[in-house]
């Protein structure tokens, strides 16, 4: 689970790292195409509502890094969660495994996600 943990969060700090590079730095960014920069066709006055709210992550670049990001915060957590379920079942030597633990990790990640696109989009609308 260790290993599973940082390479998680390795993850999340790449994905995190492209997104700065692409707001902070993009002249030194290595990828130049419009989809990146959310330029030309993938700009926001050309995508249509679909684009800019349930499938913004694949609207750019920056989009794709931070879903990328905040999903593997998500499944961190889901995965932590599941390991302790998975000690508190532990009894007598004997270990009880859930059958539908991946359900559930998979679960929190797809509601967390959308939760935190919503949290976002009411903010976004009210600021």
């Amino acid at each position: 689970m260790i290993k599973l943990s940082a390479i998680l969060i390795t993850v999340s700090a790449i994905a995190k790292g492209f997104c700065d590079s692409i707001k902070f730095h993009p002249k030194t960014f290595p990828f130049k195409s419009d989809w990146w920069f959310g330029k030309g066709e993938y700009a926001w006055n050309n995508r249509t509502w679909l684009e800019e709210n349930a499938l913004s992550f694949l609207s750019d670049g920056w989009h794709f890094m931070d879903a990328i990001r905040v999903i593997s915060i998500l499944l961190l957590v889901a995965l932590l969660y599941a390991e302790t379920r998975k000690l508190k079942e532990y009894d007598h030597n004997k270990y009880y495994a859930d059958h539908n633990i991946w359900l559930i990790v998979l679960s929190f990640t797809v509601v967390g996600y959308i939760y935190h696109g919503v949290i976002f989009t009411i903010i976004f609308w009210i600021l």
